[in-house]
């Protein structure tokens, strides 16, 4: 608990709000009753929920890490500026994940978002106070996409590689006669042109 006391106002709210989200993730975010019988879904339901629930424990791993201590070095990137993009994948995959959830809409998912706004606001004015700059942001998001781009195109090239057939043989080309030349023009004995 000391470890928390010391951390900045925005750094206990980044933390706070995290751990709140993980717990709301497994409440109803979609809910429908019949009568007296309710049945709903997490938020860990389906690929995009899974996958935005899975980026909020990445982000509670990764503000523990900083909690202890631990560290993790990143080439291009310091602990605040990964902070603060795991913040923000976390809106935007929050965002696109309860605008995509929207049958039966339960309490839950709003708690959800306003978490992410509060998570994603307090690692913008931690991200300040440690000397962040969007540059580096900027910077470190095109290196990000380059080099997934770089693998998925590897990942690509090997899997079509791996599963190409190999190719069918040419039959040999058909013997056709040798192109004919033209014969010279018949000339009188002298070489003279004939008249």
């Amino acid at each position: 608990m000391d470890m928390l006391k010391k951390l900045s106002p925005p750094a206990q709210a980044v933390f706070g709000a995290a751990v709140l989200y993980v717990i709301f993730s497994f409440f109803d975010w979609q809910q429908a009753c019949y009568g007296p019988v309710c049945a709903g879904v997490s938020e860990w339901h389906g690929f995009g929920g899974t996958i935005t629930a899975l980026s909020a424990l990445l982000l509670l791993a990764w503000e523990v890490a900083r909690l202890l201590n631990v560290k993790i070095s990143i080439p291009g990137a310091t602990a605040g500026l990964i902070s603060l993009g795991l913040a923000l994948l976390l809106l935007l995959l929050t965002v696109l994940t309860f605008l995509t959830h929207n049958e039966a809409r339960h309490w839950p998912s709003y708690i959800g978002l306003i978490l992410a706004i509060v998570i994603a606001v307090a690692a913008f004015m931690r991200g300040k106070d440690e000397g962040v700059e969007m540059s580096e942001f900027g910077t470190l998001a095109s290196k990000v996409s380059s080099s997934v781009q770089s693998a998925a195109s590897s990942a690509t090239s090997s899997s079509s590689a791996g599963t190409s057939e190999p190719p069918a043989a040419t039959p040999p080309p058909a013997s056709s006669p040798p192109p004919e030349t033209p014969s010279p023009a018949p000339t009188s004995g002298d070489d003279e042109p004939a008249a």
